[in-house]
Protein backbone atom coordinates (compact mmCIF):
# COMPACT_ATOMS: atom_id res chain seq x y z
CA UNK A 1 0.00 0.00 0.00
CA UNK A 2 2.51 2.00 1.08
CA UNK A 3 4.61 1.57 -2.03
CA UNK A 4 1.27 2.12 -4.40
CA UNK A 5 1.07 5.34 -2.75
CA UNK A 6 4.84 6.55 -3.31
CA UNK A 7 4.69 5.53 -6.79
CA UNK A 8 1.49 7.24 -7.52
CA UNK A 9 2.96 10.69 -5.49
CA UNK A 10 6.06 10.11 -7.67
CA UNK A 11 4.37 9.93 -10.85
CA UNK A 12 1.81 13.04 -9.85
CA UNK A 13 5.20 14.59 -9.46
CA UNK A 14 6.82 14.03 -12.66
CA UNK A 15 3.39 14.59 -14.69
CA UNK A 16 3.07 17.95 -13.03
CA UNK A 17 6.49 19.07 -14.03
CA UNK A 18 6.17 18.13 -17.28
CA UNK A 19 3.13 19.67 -18.17
CA UNK A 20 4.38 22.96 -16.74
CA UNK A 21 7.41 22.58 -18.58
CA UNK A 22 6.08 23.15 -21.96
CA UNK A 23 4.11 25.58 -20.60
CA UNK A 24 7.23 27.75 -19.60
CA UNK A 25 8.53 26.47 -23.09
CA UNK A 26 5.83 28.39 -25.06
CA UNK A 27 5.39 31.27 -23.09
CA UNK A 28 8.05 33.35 -24.63
CA UNK A 29 6.91 33.55 -28.33
CA UNK A 30 8.74 36.74 -29.33
CA UNK A 31 11.79 34.29 -30.73
CA UNK A 32 14.35 36.46 -28.29
CA UNK A 33 17.01 34.77 -26.37
CA UNK A 34 17.07 36.18 -22.86
CA UNK A 35 19.02 38.86 -21.61
CA UNK A 36 20.06 39.48 -25.13
CA UNK A 37 21.93 42.26 -23.89
CA UNK A 38 24.69 39.90 -22.45
CA UNK A 39 25.00 38.69 -26.30
CA UNK A 40 27.39 41.08 -27.60
CA UNK A 41 30.27 41.34 -30.56
CA UNK A 42 33.09 41.15 -28.43
CA UNK A 43 36.29 43.80 -29.00
CA UNK A 44 39.94 42.58 -27.92
CA UNK A 45 42.56 44.67 -29.41
CA UNK A 46 46.26 44.58 -28.97
CA UNK A 47 47.79 48.48 -29.62
CA UNK A 48 51.42 48.57 -30.13
CA UNK A 49 53.70 51.44 -31.12
CA UNK A 50 57.22 51.83 -33.13
CA UNK A 51 59.25 54.27 -34.57
CA UNK A 52 59.31 54.55 -38.46
CA UNK A 53 56.65 54.30 -40.78
CA UNK A 54 54.06 52.31 -42.01
CA UNK A 55 56.42 50.18 -44.19
CA UNK A 56 59.23 49.79 -42.04
CA UNK A 57 59.35 47.08 -38.82
CA UNK A 58 60.85 48.78 -36.02
CA UNK A 59 61.14 47.33 -32.28
CA UNK A 60 57.86 47.61 -30.59
CA UNK A 61 58.34 50.12 -28.19
CA UNK A 62 54.93 50.07 -26.01
CA UNK A 63 51.63 47.47 -26.41
CA UNK A 64 48.87 47.23 -24.96
CA UNK A 65 45.05 45.57 -24.58
CA UNK A 66 41.99 47.14 -24.95
CA UNK A 67 38.42 45.32 -24.36
CA UNK A 68 35.57 46.62 -24.27
CA UNK A 69 32.06 45.37 -23.22
CA UNK A 70 33.48 44.70 -20.35
CA UNK A 71 35.77 47.18 -19.99
CA UNK A 72 39.54 46.13 -19.78
CA UNK A 73 42.73 45.74 -20.20
CA UNK A 74 46.35 47.16 -19.84
CA UNK A 75 45.69 50.72 -21.57
CA UNK A 76 46.18 53.26 -19.29
CA UNK A 77 42.46 54.86 -20.21
CA UNK A 78 40.25 51.88 -21.40
CA UNK A 79 36.83 53.66 -20.32
CA UNK A 80 37.85 56.85 -22.25
CA UNK A 81 39.18 54.46 -25.38
CA UNK A 82 35.86 52.43 -25.27
CA UNK A 83 33.72 55.81 -25.55
CA UNK A 84 36.23 57.15 -28.18
CA UNK A 85 35.22 53.50 -30.47
CA UNK A 86 31.55 54.05 -29.51
CA UNK A 87 31.46 57.39 -30.23
CA UNK A 88 32.51 56.95 -34.07
CA UNK A 89 31.09 53.37 -34.36
CA UNK A 90 34.04 51.80 -35.07
CA UNK A 91 35.61 53.34 -37.29
CA UNK A 92 39.19 53.39 -36.56
CA UNK A 93 40.27 56.02 -39.22
CA UNK A 94 38.05 58.71 -37.46
CA UNK A 95 40.23 58.58 -34.38
CA UNK A 96 43.48 60.05 -33.87
CA UNK A 97 42.92 63.85 -35.79
CA UNK A 98 44.87 66.37 -35.14
CA UNK A 99 43.71 69.45 -33.11
CA UNK A 100 43.29 72.59 -34.32
CA UNK A 101 45.57 75.32 -32.87
CA UNK A 102 48.26 72.48 -31.35
CA UNK A 103 51.86 73.55 -32.65
CA UNK A 104 54.43 71.07 -33.71
CA UNK A 105 57.62 70.63 -35.32
CA UNK A 106 57.43 69.24 -39.02
CA UNK A 107 60.73 67.03 -38.13
CA UNK A 108 60.18 63.81 -39.79
CA UNK A 109 60.59 61.08 -36.81
CA UNK A 110 57.74 58.88 -37.29
CA UNK A 111 55.72 56.87 -34.90
CA UNK A 112 53.88 53.86 -35.99
CA UNK A 113 50.89 52.27 -34.47
CA UNK A 114 49.34 49.62 -35.44
CA UNK A 115 46.03 48.12 -33.65
CA UNK A 116 45.22 44.13 -34.41
CA UNK A 117 42.41 41.80 -32.77
CA UNK A 118 38.85 41.64 -33.25
CA UNK A 119 36.58 44.94 -33.26
CA UNK A 120 32.89 44.36 -32.64
CA UNK A 121 33.04 40.48 -33.82
CA UNK A 122 34.99 41.47 -36.77
CA UNK A 123 39.15 40.84 -37.27
CA UNK A 124 41.05 44.39 -37.84
CA UNK A 125 44.14 45.54 -38.58
CA UNK A 126 44.59 49.21 -38.95
CA UNK A 127 48.18 51.10 -38.86
CA UNK A 128 48.23 54.85 -38.51
CA UNK A 129 51.81 56.70 -38.56
CA UNK A 130 52.15 59.86 -36.87
CA UNK A 131 54.87 62.75 -37.95
CA UNK A 132 56.58 62.53 -34.60
CA UNK A 133 55.83 62.19 -31.10
CA UNK A 134 54.27 65.75 -31.15
CA UNK A 135 51.81 65.12 -33.64
CA UNK A 136 50.66 61.58 -31.96
CA UNK A 137 50.44 63.65 -28.60
CA UNK A 138 48.85 66.21 -30.49
CA UNK A 139 45.93 64.21 -31.33
CA UNK A 140 44.11 64.22 -28.09
CA UNK A 141 42.23 60.89 -28.31
CA UNK A 142 42.18 58.44 -25.72
CA UNK A 143 42.40 55.68 -27.58
CA UNK A 144 45.99 56.44 -29.27
CA UNK A 145 47.09 57.74 -25.63
CA UNK A 146 49.77 54.61 -23.80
Amino acid sequence: MRTLAGMALASTVVLTGMAVAPAAQASDTSGARPNATSLYAPTALVLSVHRGDAGQTGAVQRAVTLSCLPVAGTHPAPKAACAELNAVQGDLSALGTATPGRMCTKQWDPLTVTVEGVLRGERVHHVKTFGNTCMKDAAESAFYSF
